[in-house]
C-alpha cells in the first residue's frame, strides 16, 4: 500500500537521512530515497502519492541546476524543493532557485538551520498536498524529537490550502480569498497591502516580494516570526501564500499609529514607559531565542487602540542559531551602532537602537544625526552621544546611566542583550512603568 504522504530523498548521506527519519517522526510520513534515474518510474508508478517535500543534496560539480530542474518537472510546481548545496556551489544559488529549488542550505549540514527549514517547507508541502483542509497527521509520543516538533507546531497552523494552490486573480482579490483595500507601502523588498478575509471580513497586511528571487528572505523572516509566536509584542503571522511563484506573507493588521506618529505630538511619561517596557520585553524574548532584529526605529513600532506595543519588520533580521550577523551593514543610519556600520552587527546592536528611543523618550531628542542615509560609508563612525542630562536637566541619574550604558560605542561595555537591559530598569527603576521616571514634555 503506497503512503498517503511522503518526502522524496535525493543522494542523501546516512547522517542526512537520519537527521529527517528524526524528524518526521512525529508525522505519518515515509521518507523515500529515490535517484535521478529512478525518480520518472517511481513518480509512474505512485500517482496517488502526495508529495509533501523534495530535498536534494547537490553534488559539488557544475551543471546541479539540470538536477533540480527534473525533480521540479516531475513533482510538479507546488511541493517545496529544499536543496543542500556544498561550499564550492553557493555561487550557483541563483541559477538554483531560478531552476525551481525554494529555499537551500550550505555544507556541512547546520542541524538547527536545517530542522526550521525543513520543518517549514513540510508544512507548506503537507497543506498543498492534503485533500481535506482540516485533515492532520496523527502524533507519536516519546519520540525524541517531538519537543522540537511541538515547539515549532504552536507557531504553523498558518497555512491554509487555497491560499497556496496558485488560481486566477479574480480582480482585487489575492488568491479568491484576500480582497486587497489599499497599498500601505513600497519600498526595496516589496509591497505592502490592506487585505481583508473575504470569509471573516478581518483585516490583514500582505507583504509581497518585489520578485520570486526574494522567496528565500520572505521564508527566513517567516521562520523567524514562528519562532516569535507566543510573545504579545510582536506582529503575528496568518499564513504563507504562494503566487506566481512568490512566497507571501499574510500578518497581523495593527490599528493603531506608529510610535514615529505618535512622537509628533505628546506623549505622557505613563504612555511612554508603558510602550517602551513592551517593546524591550518582545526584544528580550527575540534574544533569548538568538534572534536579532537590526531595523529597531519608531516607524517598525506600532501601538493600538488598547496601548499595546507590536513590533514588526523582521525582514532584515538574523537568526544567529546559524545565521551571521556579520553580513551587511543593513539597517537605518540614526538607530545603528558602529559595529552595525561595520557589518558586525550582534544582540547589543539592538540594545544600541533600545538606547536611542529611550534617550528620545527620556529627551525628546535624538543622541546624534546622521544626515546622509543614502551612503552610510561616510558617516561619522565615533556616533558620540550626548548624556541625557545635557538636553533636559534634572533627570535621574539611573535612567541617565542606563541610557548611556546602551550607547556604549564598547561592546564590552554595553548590555549585552534585551533581557540584561530589561533587568537593569527593574532593579535600578523599579518605579518605571508608572509614569514616575521620564519627564512631562509640554
Amino acid at each position: 500500500m503506497n503512503p498517503t504522504e511522503t518526502v522524496l530523498l535525493f543522494n542523501l548521506s546516512e547522517s542526512d537521512r537520519t537527521l529527517v527519519r528524526q524528524l518526521i517522526a512525529p508525522f505519518a510520513l515515509t521518507p523515500v530515497d529515490l535517484t535521478m534515474q529512478t525518480v520518472r518510474n517511481y513518480i509512474r508508478t505512485h500517482q496517488q502519492t502526495k508529495i509533501c517535500l523534495a530535498i536534494l543534496r547537490l553534488a559539488p560539480k557544475s551543471k546541479q541546476h539540470r538536477s533540480i530542474q527534473l525533480v521540479r518537472d516531475f513533482i510538479g510546481p507546488l511541493a517545496p524543493i529544499l536543496i543542500l548545496v556544498p561550499r564550492d556551489n553557493t555561487k550557483e544559488i541563483k541559477k538554483y532557485l531560478a531552476a525551481g529549488a525554494d529555499d537551500f542550505i550550505d555544507l556541512p549540514l547546520n542541524r538547527n538551520r536545517f530542522s526550521i527549514s525543513f520543518l517549514i517547507l513540510l508544512e507548506l508541502g503537507q497543506v498543498m498536498a492534503r485533500r481535506r483542509q482540516n485533515e492532520s497527521p496523527p502524533y507519536k509520543r516519546g519520540l525524541s524529537w517531538h519537543g522540537l516538533y511541538n515547539y515549532f507546531q504552536a507557531g504553523l497552523d498558518y497555512f491554509s490550502p487555497k491560499s497556496l494552490i496558485p488560481r486566477p486573480r479574480r480582480g482585487d482579490y489575492i488568491f479568491d480569498r484576500w480582497e486587497i483595500i489599499k497599498r500601505l507601502g513600497i519600498g526595496g523588498f516589496g509591497v505592502v497591502w490592506l487585505v481583508r478575509e473575504r470569509a471573516s471580513g478581518r483585516l490583514a497586511v500582505a507583504k509581497s516580494p518585489h520578485s520570486s528571487m526574494m522567496n528565500i528572505r520572505v521564508l527566513r523572516s517567516a521562520a523567524i516570526l514562528k519562532r516569535l509566536v507566543h510573545h504579545p509584542n510582536v506582529v503575528q503571522l496568518i499564513e504563507i501564500v504562494k503566487d506566481s511563484g512568490k512566497f507571501i506573507l499574510i500578518q497581523e493588521y495593527v490599528d493603531g499609529p506608529s510610535l514615529q506618529e505618535l512622537l509628533r505630538g505628546p506623549i505622557s511619561p505613563l504612555e511612554r514607559e508603558s510602550y517602551f517596557l513592551q517593546l524591550v520585553s518582545a526584544v528580550a524574548y527575540a534574544h533569548k531565542h538568538n534572534i536579532l532584529h537590526r531595523d529597531i526605529k519608531p516607524e517598525n513600532i506600532l501601538i493600538n487602540g488598547r496601548g499595546q506595543v507590536k513590533l514588526l519588520d523582521f525582514g532584515i533580521a538574523r537568526d544567529l542559531n546559524w545565521q551571521s550577523g556579520q553580513a551587511s551593514s543593513e539597517g537605518t543610519v540614526n538607530f545603528m551602532p558602529p559595529e552595525q556600520f561595520a557589518g558586525r552587527a550582534c544582540l547589543a546592536s539592538d540594545v544600541w537602537a533600545l538606547g536611542v528611543i529611550l534617550y528620545i523618550f527620556a529627551t525628546n531628542q535624538i543622541p546624534y544625526l546622521q544626515q546622509n542615509d543614502t551612503y552610510p560609508a561616510d558617516l561619522d563612525p565615533a556616533m558620540t552621544s550626548r548624556p541625557p542630562n545635557v538636553a533636559v536637566a534634572g533627570l535621574n541619574p539611573e535612567l541617565e546611566r542606563i541610557i548611556m550604558t546602551c550607547l556604549q560605542g564598547d561592546l564590552a561595555k554595553r548590555y549585552q542583550n534585551s533581557d540584561d537591559l530589561l533587568t537593569d530598569i527593574r532593579t535600578s527603576l523599579p518605579g518605571f512603568g508608572r509614569g514616575t521616571v521620564l519627564p512631562v514634555f509640554p
